[in-house]
């Protein structure tokens, strides 16, 4: 006889299975000694076998086990999900959990009724349901998705990371980002918007510059500067180009009798790190560009 170690579990299963038909025509005696049988040829708890031993004969064999809880969404959540999303610029799930049941009339006009069930699927998902689903939609727009962000590599050891703007008490500190005016490629010239957002307030100044030229980009700097109602105190951009450069560097240090800026940057593909930017271009720029 086969001892516990050497016994695979298909084996184990066979012989569950013979044991379990065994069982049907003995007493509680006899019903015990196949127990007995089961806990050393298999070297398994005796509760276990018990358990094993109560299932309907045929059960073992062939039974694909699955653990944990059944799936509660499938891919026609995700599918209706995805198009919401899109349709409202892809927002983070906190933001679009509350937005589906807005944005469900408009979805059933252009694709049909959802079923009742699978509407009230919708209506009830929570934000961390939101995020497992359309996770590998996130990853696969973002392969697609045109990027106008090209590293500036040459001065970014100079230039100190900032992650934290939390603790911000005052006006002056910006982050800096640009938007394409392009369309669906990268490809040619075009206008690219210059958007700089103060943390504190919120206030939010956008030039448009031609092609994004690190001189350009300085010039709509300054020009925003100028307009802005209190001092230029801290400059946060992405680590693009067209921020990490000289000429920025020079414009926000050498400054005169004025007192300097300081110059920090974000970490590499990280876009919360200049979240209320961010927010801005696909709230007001993205939005009048797609219009």
């Amino acid at each position: 006889m086969d001892r516990p170690s050497e016994m695979s579990q298909q084996s184990k299963n066979e012989y569950v299975e013979k044991m379990r038909m065994r069982s049907q025509s003995r007493g509680r005696r006899g019903k015990s000694r196949l127990l007995d049988e089961l806990v050393e040829v298999c070297g398994m708890s005796r509760k276990h076998a018990i358990k094993l031993m109560n299932r309907p004969v045929g059960s073992t064999l062939g039974r694909k086990e699955t653990r944990g809880r059944k799936a509660t969404y499938a891919e026609a959540d995700r599918k209706v999900l995805k198009t919401i999303w899109l349709a409202a610029n892809q927002p983070c799930a906190k933001l679009l959990q509350p937005m589906i049941e807005q944005w469900l009339p408009h979805y059933e006009k252009k694709y049909g009724r959802l079923g009742n069930v699978l509407r009230k699927r919708l209506q009830t998902i929570s934000a961390s349901s939101i995020d497992r689903l359309l996770a590998p939609v996130r990853a696969s727009e973002k392969r697609k998705r045109n990027s106008g962000t090209k590293p500036g590599t040459l001065i970014k050891t100079q230039i100190p990371i900032r992650t934290d703007n939390d603790d911000i008490a005052m006006p002056g500190y910006v982050e800096a980002d640009t938007v394409a005016h392009c369309g669906d490629r990268l490809e040619g010239d075009f206008t690219w918007t210059v958007d700089l957002t103060d943390v504190h307030t919120q206030w939010t100044e956008c030039r448009a510059v031609w092609n994004k030229g690190q001189h350009g980009v300085v010039s709509a700097i300054a020009e925003i500067e100028q307009s802005l109602p209190f001092d230029l105190v801290g400059f946060d951009s992405d680590n693009g180009s067209e921020f990490l450069n000289w000429h920025l560097v020079s414009y926000l240090q050498e400054r005169g009798e004025r007192p300097a800026v300081a110059f920090t940057r974000s970490r590499p593909y990280r876009k919360n790190d200049n979240a209320r930017v961010e927010q801005k271009n696909c709230r007001k720029l993205h939005r009048f560009r797609s219009q």
